[in-house]
């Protein structure tokens, strides 16, 4: 299986979100510590660079649709969803200019490793 393909990069995605959510409370859902864990940890980059993720506070409030003090895995994905399109447009305001469609570095920054060649 090739290392950086969508399938994998998926079980990434859910086994992160468990990594945090077992670690107090509802093993289902984030509380504030452990979905500021998550970003701090594993996302330092994108929080340095988004809009979205600036203010964890605010981010954990408005994905918290139902209110029950948790970010489940739907709420989650959302942010997920945000932090991609997010990256889409950043990659595109950083494409090297000339023809064709090409991206440049996205929230992230530049990526070194195989994934992000």
């Amino acid at each position: 299986m090739e290392a950086c393909s969508l399938k994998n990069s998926l079980k990434i995605f859910v086994d992160t979100f468990h990594k945090y959510s077992n670690i107090s409370g509802n093993k289902d859902a984030l509380n504030r510590r452990e979905m500021k864990t998550l970003l701090n940890k594993e996302m330092p980059h994108f929080i340095k660079n988004s809009k979205d993720l600036k203010n964890v506070s605010h981010l954990f409030e408005e994905l918290d649709t139902n209110q029950d003090a948790d970010v489940d895995f739907k709420e989650f994905a959302v942010m997920i969803a945000r932090v991609v399109m997010e990256t889409h447009e950043k990659m595109h305001e950083n494409a090297p200019p000339g023809q064709g469609h090409s991206h440049g570095p996205g929230l992230e920054g530049p990526v070194k490793g195989k994934c992000g060649q």
